[in-house]
């Protein structure tokens, strides 16, 4: 009776530590009994882990920590002589660690899919976005991730946290406007605007009006030799300061502001097409990417009366208005028009309108403006704001007279022609950065020591215009007609 106990215990055991019930034969940590591509010696076939407590030893068991996903999936690769992968390198293989990645998110819930792309499923990616924030620090409460901007999205899995038109990888964690949260889950900008210090351009030019970015070559191109525009209308200014033709188009007459596209048109305009007003009522030019084509005029707008284009060309870049040109002219006219030349009339408020933009749809930082085309009313201190029907709201910021509107783009220099002293001026891009992604107003005539300068502000219930302080080393401001934000450098502007 004693030996048949032994013998039972010796079973027991043998099957306890992973061994053979075939007479003794000792288990080969090298084979991979579950075909989970991890061996069984690096599973436990000696210690027999059951690591979910399911009753099922880890070699033995397809999911051994029991957190819904396979270990073959958790592996790390398909050879089972490689060592099982440990994503967050706590001393825990995957295949044992129910948050793999050490997000805070369990790896249930994390799943197998590959939220941004990178090759890296989401339960072993900390980044699950790819956003350059780690998933813990975007998490919040695991129970309840925080969603900044409300929109069912967790910031985790949201590359624009706040909703304000800016990548959380470029916001990151710094606070600029030093109010207590970090920029990717603040929308709106409630520091001081920033003091800016203007440096002269060493590169004169023959009586400048109109500038704009030119992408393709990342430059700049500028309408001189105002207000006949002979011998030539362009010059596109390169990083050294030197001045190249663009295009051989001459005798376009009366303030000659330019549009430029981008990349990302919806619209199906080429990235580096240009448009401007010739001098002839409801004219406008179309200039190709190259300079080698010019259609004057491109379009002509339908009936009589229509105004000039002084300043109140846009191609719109957030897709409210499709992509199209929005066009605004001196008798207060505002158009779409389709990158096929079909124009269609959105308003009409009688008023002179110069600067426009469309404001990006973003209402958390740019309040009932959001989604609007803006335009300034030359020399009123009005700017009017339009919806995709063309109705207009009117906004006192203080008086500031608009002679144009910018938005302050991330990491691109600002250039403004002073028409004053025929010189541009610049204000280098590390300066923007506590404002990036605000709306900028530009007004003609500027006082001594003052910048001529101005930001709209949205606190979450009123509009206001904010004045950026002249730094005491800048280079005098005489008179403004058009700025840009542009990518390119000019000399003194890198």
């Amino acid at each position: 009776m004693r030996a048949r106990s032994l013998l039972i215990m010796a079973v027991l055991t043998g099957v306890a530590c992973g061994g053979s019930d075939d007479g003794g034969t000792p288990p080969d940590p090298s084979v991979d009994t579950d075909g989970d591509t991890i061996r069984d010696g690096d599973e436990g076939v000696v210690t027999a882990v059951d690591t979910d407590g399911d009753g099922t030893p880890d070699y033995q068991d397809a999911d051994a920590d029991g957190d819904g996903i396979d270990d073959y999936r958790e592996a790390g690769d398909a050879d089972p002589a490689t060592p099982p992968i440990d994503s967050d390198r706590d001393g825990t293989p995957d295949f044992r660690d129910t948050d793999a990645d050490g997000n805070g998110v369990a790896d249930g819930a994390d799943g197998t899919g590959d939220f941004d792309g990178d090759g890296t499923p989401d339960f072993q990616d900390p980044d699950d976005d790819g956003d350059g924030l780690p998933d813990s620090g975007e998490l919040g409460d695991p129970a309840a991730p925080r969603d900044t901007d409300g929109d069912g999205q967790p910031d985790f899995h949201d590359t624009d946290s706040d909703a304000d038109g800016l990548p959380d990888a470029g916001e990151g964690l710094v606070d600029s406007d030093g109010d207590g949260a970090p920029d990717a889950i603040d929308p709106r900008n409630d520091g001081p605007p920033p003091t800016v210090t203007f440096t002269a351009i060493s590169t004169t030019f023959n009586s400048p009006i109109g500038i704009d970015y030119h992408e393709p070559t990342d430059s700049v191109v500028m309408s001189v030799n105002y207000s006949a525009g002979t011998p030539l209308n362009f010059e596109r200014v390169q990083l050294d300061g030197s001045h190249v033709p663009f295009s051989g188009v001459m005798g376009l007459t009366d303030e000659v502001k330019i549009a430029t596209a981008r990349s990302g048109n919806v619209g199906g305009f080429i990235a580096g097409d240009l448009f401007v007003g010739n001098g002839i009522d409801g004219e406008i030019v179309r200039i190709t990417d190259d300079g080698a084509t010019v259609i004057n005029p491109w379009v002509s707008l339908p009936g009589a009366g229509n105004g000039l284009m002084r300043g109140s060309l846009y191609v719109d870049r957030t897709g409210v208005f499709g992509g199209d040109l929005i066009a605004a002219t001196t008798t207060g006219e505002v158009w779409r028009i389709t990158s096929a030349g079909v124009p269609t009339r959105l308003a009409a408020v009688g008023v002179h309108l110069e600067g426009m933009i469309v404001v990006p749809p973003y209402p958390a930082r740019f309040g009932p403006l959001a989604g609007k085309i803006i335009a300034g009313a030359e020399a009123q201190g009005v700017m009017y704001a339009f919806d995709a029907t063309g109705a207009s709201t009117t906004y006192n910021l203080g008086g500031f007279a608009i002679e144009d509107i910018d938005l302050v783009m991330p990491d691109e220099n600002f250039f403004g022609v002073n028409y004053g002293t025929s010189r541009l001026l610049g204000v280098g891009r590390d300066d923007w950065r506590s404002i990036v992604g605000d709306v900028l107003l530009t007004t003609e005539t500027v006082a001594a020591g003052v910048s001529g300068l101005a930001r709209i502000y949205w606190d979450g219930a009123n509009l206001s215009a904010q004045l950026l302080p002249l730094g005491p080393t800048s280079a005098p401001v005489g008179q403004w007609e058009h700025t840009t934000f542009a990518g390119a450098g000019i000399v003194e502007i890198p």
